[in-house]
């Protein structure tokens, strides 16, 4: 029956923190100045090397330790080595320096936004900003809380006044996050390429506005993207299994196999890599290998829904599709509010002519998701099974409302009208399935048993 699929997501969004990780080597710090190891702390901060941003800033207190804004700096990189307690011991040393730096309350608040207590982050980002109007890395960050918190208006201002002070290539791609929340899909593309009119070799707004350009369809452009985003990070994971997806969509399977191959490489615990090449080798007929590749997605990321899904469709397609009913199940553990579940159980019961609990499965997918027709095709499908006419005409009707080119609805229902004796409504029904299928092979059996 008309099942409907999904197609599995391989990308990943930008954020505020989405800098590749790149190592510095250890400097010798003895003959330079106070400002030239703060600012190489800030380099080291910049790169993502936490250790040696503490060691920077360490050695500056080592011989000064009134100097508040080094403590938060480096009660920031300690956070984010995950040593809280350093961390919050150099909020408190830097608070009885000096309790109206505003750098403590934007430290705080980035502390509390990554442990996901957003009302106290706001409450932090706030005063940091009531001491500072024009602090770009707050309005920053409390864009980027807004867009979580889902206060889009408040987002989108909060990262237009940091733009305004400071354009910068991340703020752009993260306001681009929050236009395609909206969906505003013009301005996201184009807060990327300004990104990237600033920073050429920011890789974010390339992986970010080639997803864009995929979800578009518009897979020449999306390459190109993901094709500069690896020339600039060569290692880059997310960069591999996109360009991966797109070769895949363009059934281009040899080269989507060696961008799988390349992001596992790289990284052997990158889930999507292992669907997208599942994916790819179920489309080449290595339905093993497609297994495998499901397995081990599911068991590196066993909350990523795609993993169940597909692994679902090749039990399904390779004939044991019962064994794929666990998979769905677990599908409705994560979502109970997603009907697709619900309604690839129902296609399944179809399968083993359980008709009943098909009814039952489909009914509850409809009532989550009544605006799906292929759901309420579905529903309908089973009524016709069951020979409850009345009502499978009635959610054949549905189906056409929702979509009026919907072929097998004008066809099933046409069945249902010709077994019910109501020729003339069958045969209305059969002539406009020929009108969008001309070579619709069984309208045109079913009309002949109407003469």
């Amino acid at each position: 029956m008309n099942f409907s699929k999904k197609i599995a997501a391989y990308v990943l969004a930008a954020s505020v923190f989405a800098l590749p990780a790149a190592g510095i080597a250890a400097e010798n710090f003895e003959g330079l100045t106070e400002e030239q190891v703060f600012e190489l702390g800030n380099t080291f901060t910049d790169k993502h090397d936490y250790n040696k941003a503490v060691e920077a800033y360490s050695h500056i207190l080592a011989t000064n330790d009134s100097w508040a804004l080094i403590y938060t700096k480096r009660a920031k990189a300690n956070f984010l080595l995950g040593n809280r307690t350093r961390a919050d011991e150099d909020i408190a040393a830097a608070m009885a320096l000096d309790s109206n730096l505003p750098d403590i309350y934007c430290v705080k608040g980035n502390m509390l936004f990554l442990d996901n207590d957003f009302s106290g982050a706001e409450k932090e980002l706030n005063r940091a900003l009531e001491l500072k109007g024009d602090y770009v890395e707050a309005l920053t960050l409390r864009g980027k809380l807004y867009s979580d918190m889902n206060r889009i208006p408040d987002a989108i201002n909060d990262l237009t006044k940091a733009l305004t002070i400071d354009p910068s290539a991340v703020t752009y791609v993260n306001r681009a996050i929050v236009y395609e929340k909206v969906p505003d899909m013009s301005s996201a593309y184009i807060d990327y390429t300004r990104a990237l009119e600033l920073d050429a070799t920011y890789v974010p707004a390339y992986i970010n506005r080639g997803m864009l350009n995929y979800y578009q369809r518009k897979f020449k452009a999306a390459r190109s993207d993901f094709d500069m985003a690896i020339k600039f990070d060569p290692k880059n994971v997310n960069a591999y299994t996109n360009r991966g997806s797109v070769f895949l969509i363009e059934e281009d399977y040899d080269n989507a196999l060696k961008d799988f191959n390349r992001a596992i490489e790289i990284d052997p615990s990158a889930a999507m890599a292992y669907n997208g090449r599942g994916l790819t080798n179920q489309k080449m007929g290595r339905y093993s290998d497609a297994l495998h590749d499901y397995d081990k997605c599911i068991e590196l990321a066993p909350s990523y829904e795609y993993g169940y899904q597909n692994r679902s469709l090749l039990l399904r397609d390779i004939g044991v599709p019962e064994k794929a009913l666990p998979d769905l199940d677990k599908l409705i553990e994560l979502y109970p509010k997603d009907g697709y579940a619900y309604s690839g159980k129902g296609c399944i019961y179809l399968e083993l002519e359980q008709y009943d609990n098909a009814l039952r499965e489909f009914t509850k997918a409809v009532e989550l998701e009544p605006s799906k027709p292929d759901y309420v095709f579905n529903k309908a499908v089973a009524e016709a099974y069951l020979k409850k006419n009345q009502e499978a005409v009635r959610d054949f009707t549905a189906t056409i409302e929702l979509n009026e080119q919907y072929v097998d609805a004008y066809l099933y229902r046409g069945m249902v009208y010709a077994s019910m004796g109501m020729k003339a409504e069958a045969q209305r029904d059969f002539d406009r399935v020929i009108m969008y299928d001309p070579n619709n092979a069984k309208a045109k059996r079913e009309l002949d048993k109407l003469k």
